[in-house]
């Protein structure tokens, strides 16, 4: 807790490039975390790499004994003499798997590694399996091709690979009964005095084993871990400077200049306008310190129109009173002139009721005889709105004659165009009637029957033309004769309409008049309703007049008691007129405190 504390009295600058260094450093043990894991399963994967090549070198130097064996080079005989002569150490430089290890072994030491060929039951003692080369032999018995394992208590990688017997290696660990035919005795013993164990090509005979230490890798990994901490430590750095940088320009300078302005703010000092560098809550502050500063300064600024306007109230407060005690000793004055007019009002009020009176009977006949005409009004009304329903009816039937004509115009204009056709083809048959006269004369006696037919069609066909020329003439005069009556139908709406309208007119200004009327019969009984109400208020007003005589006398009362009060406000306005100063002196001090 007593850190924390600590680290809140920091200033903005050192919290957040400690924050920034301790994130960079964490950033950077998880990064060299990860990237020493990595570096040291490599060195394992390159050890075991290493040991793969190191057995493929004893596999190759094995078959290479092999292929010997197979060309001849060596064979049982070859090795029968050396058992007889008890040359084991020729026997075993012949023996392939022997020869294999032996060179492996011989690069051992050169090459950091241990040699062993681990086998449950081997003729060496120091080939008999530990606890780790037991599961490595049943796992490679199960079938696998290799093994390795980590032995992290002495920081080994130790890999195995299967041996298999070939058909070379069953004449020593082939049958025991075997033995005397090939190595001449009956004991079961192969050419070097060990026993033969029945074993068949292919069985597993044991193991090539490579042991190699990792603490050389470790070394190596721990060495690229400190160049990798190097360099992360160096980015770290170059990262936290460019943000130290960074937070310089975008955070710590704004805040710092924001705490510079509010500092002079709480001094007074208004001037502040800071520039806004962004639009963040950093941008948000410096435009609420402006805002502050601003605001004010236009609070003090109304303040001092307030102070002088309170000033100038104070002085018309005064003058005002001047003013109202003037008029409390003129009102005094002109109550006694009231009082003697008010008796004379109270005579002419007297003559006044009697007058009204009369007014009001001569009003109430004029409204009577208005009645009568309002009665003959509606009766004009009533003509003209009939007289209007026939011409509008008179009009609907000359445009339904109208329409009918125009229709009746269509349909002689239809049969004029069948006419056409049936012209056409009269001229067409005429034509037929000729060519056929003209083939029936060629043809001679064969075609005179023909011909008659033809004459009589053509005939037929001057008819036909002769008929569609009358009707045609008889369409148009139907035609011309249907544009006359429509003219005139239409002519006969003109005049319709304008009576129509005539009596729109007209009823509409029997309606004005009637309206009128009504309006003037209306107002005089108001009229006389109000003569009468008057010549009562006339009555009240006479006794109002008598009691504004007896008014009088509290109004000389009231304008006294009102000089009085006066002066009492005059003396209130002298005590504001100090307030207003001592504010004004007091506003002055506070304004003169801010830099404006």
């Amino acid at each position: 807790m007593g850190f924390l504390r600590r680290f809140n009295d920091l200033g903005i600058r050192p919290k957040l490039v400690t924050i920034v260094a301790l994130m960079l450093l964490g950033v950077g043990i998880g990064f060299m975390s990860l990237f020493r894991s990595e570096v040291r399963t490599a060195a394992q994967e390159d050890t075991i790499a290493q040991a793969r090549r190191v057995v493929d070198m004893a596999e190759s130097v094995r078959h290479g004994m092999e292929e010997k064996w197979k060309l001849g080079v060596f064979n049982q005989k070859v090795v029968s003499e050396w058992a007889k002569e008890k040359q084991v150490e020729r026997i075993l430089g012949a023996v392939p798997i022997v020869t294999a290890w032996e060179a492996v072994m011989l690069r051992a030491k050169e090459g950091g590694y241990r040699f062993k060929t681990p086998r449950r039951g081997a003729r060496n003692p120091e080939n008999e399996p530990d606890e780790v080369e037991m599961r490595a032999l049943d796992q490679l018995a199960l079938g696998k091709t290799e093994y390795f394992e980590l032995d992290s208590q002495k920081n080994e990688i130790r890999y195995f690979r299967p041996i298999r017997l070939s058909q070379e290696c069953i004449m020593c660990h082939g049958s025991p009964k075997l033995s005397e035919e090939l190595w001449g005795n009956s004991e079961g013993m192969d050419p070097t005095g060990h026993r033969m164990e029945n074993l068949a090509s292919g069985d597993l005979h044991g193991a090539f084993e490579i042991i190699q230490s990792l603490d050389h890798a470790d070394q190596r990994a721990f060495q690229a871990t400190l160049k990798g901490f190097a360099l992360v430590g160096l980015a770290s750095l170059a990262a936290c400077v460019v943000l130290v940088f960074i937070l310089n320009r975008s955070v710590i300078n704004p805040i710092q200049e924001v705490t510079r302005a509010f500092s002079k703010l709480l001094q007074g000092d208004l001037r502040q306008d800071i520039a806004v560098t962004s639009k963040d809550e950093i941008g948000k502050l410096q435009i609420g310190i402006n805002t502050i500063a601003k605001q004010t300064k236009a609070l003090i600024g109304n303040m001092r129109r307030s102070s002088k306007e309170l000033e100038s109230v104070s002085s018309e407060l005064g003058t005002t009173a001047d003013r109202m005690q003037n008029a409390a000793t003129e009102t005094t004055s002109r109550s006694r002139t009231v009082s003697a007019a008010s008796e004379q009002m109270s005579q002419a009020l007297e003559s006044m009721r009697s007058s009204l009176r009369d007014v009001s009977s001569t009003v109430q006949a004029v409204a009577n005889a208005a009645g009568e005409i309002i009665e003959s009004t509606d009766r004009v009304t009533s003509s003209t709105q009939e007289s209007a329903n026939v011409a509008q009816h008179a009009r609907q039937l000359a445009g339904n004659g109208t329409k009918q004509i125009r229709e009746l115009e269509q349909a002689a204009n239809g049969i004029g165009e069948i006419i056409g056709v049936i012209r056409d083809i009269a001229d067409q048959t005429n034509l037929l009637a000729l060519n056929a006269t003209i083939e029936a004369s060629r043809a001679g006696e064969a075609g005179k029957g023909f011909a008659v037919v033809a004459t009589e069609v053509k005939q037929l066909a001057n008819q036909t033309a002769s008929a569609t020329n009358e009707i045609r003439r008889r369409i148009e005069s139907i035609q011309n004769i249907s544009s006359v009556v429509v003219e005139a139908m239409t002519e006969i709406e003109t005049v319709i309409d304008s009576i129509n309208s005539g009596m729109n007119m007209t009823s509409d200004a029997v309606e004005h008049q009637r309206s009128t009327i009504h309006l003037v019969t209306h107002q005089l009984a108001e009229a006389a309703e109000r003569t009468s109400s008057v010549a009562n208020s006339v009555e009240e007003t006479v006794v109002a007049a008598r009691e504004v005589s007896k008014s009088i006398h509290d109004v000389n009362v009231i304008a006294e008691e009102t000089s009085r009060e006066v002066e009492s406000t005059k003396v209130a306005g002298a005590g504001l007129r100090r307030v207003t100063d001592m504010f004004d002196s007091q506003l002055s001090e506070m304004a003169s405190a801010f830099q404006t």
